[in-house]
């Protein structure tokens, strides 16, 4: 008998945690106003390339570039990290945010590139029909969603001859780099 009143015991105390963890996090999005997502970065640094477009981001983040790809074909990717972040050895990094600035030598649009080219990773989207066109700096974008490492948000859009690939991964809807990768799109300019 003492045994199944333990057990008993045991599941109603982990129900109530569970309880307890779920209604807490729902009453802080609810009295911060953001659910869950925590207040915007104040401050910011801004990021000028030399083909002429620029964007903010949080200063809690670092910026590093590389160059991908070979010879034949390469393009460059910025990648916003949080300061101080150290990757494992042979790990996977954390979710980032990234600028991959493809060459487009063969003109094409924005939609039969990010549609045919495999580095879009088009064909891991979500929900074609949740697909927007959308504008960035006063171009037109195209803003879709993919899954694959983490769930992704991603806007492309074509600038000088390049494509421009900005990505936000994230692992929950709430992760504050989901609204930090929000608010760097809304300060891109093309000059």
């Amino acid at each position: 008998m003492h045994k199944k009143a333990f057990i008993w015991a045991l599941v109603v105390a982990v129900v109530a945690t569970g309880i307890y963890f779920v209604f807490s996090r729902y009453l802080v999005s609810r009295l911060d106003g953001t659910g869950g997502v925590s207040a915007p970065q104040t401050t910011m640094q801004q990021y000028s390339s030399e083909d002429g477009y620029s964007f903010m981001y949080p200063a809690s983040f670092e910026l590093s570039s590389r160059t991908e790809g070979n010879a034949e074909r390469q393009w460059d990717v910025l990648l916003l990290l949080p300061k101080g972040y150290m990757p494992p050895v042979g790990g996977e990094g954390p979710p980032a945010i990234s600028l991959s600035v493809f060459p487009n030598p063969e003109g094409l649009s924005l939609d039969a590139w990010v549609k045919g080219d495999a580095r879009s990773n088009w064909k891991m989207i979500v929900d074609e029909r949740a697909t927007r066109a959308t504008e960035v700096g006063g171009q037109p974008a195209i803003w879709y969603h993919y899954s694959g490492l983490y769930e992704v948000d991603s806007v492309a859009v074509a600038h000088d001859g390049k494509i421009l690939l900005f990505s936000g991964d994230w692992l929950e809807p709430t992760d504050q780099i989901r609204a930090d990768f929000n608010n760097l799109i809304k300060t891109v300019q093309f000059n």
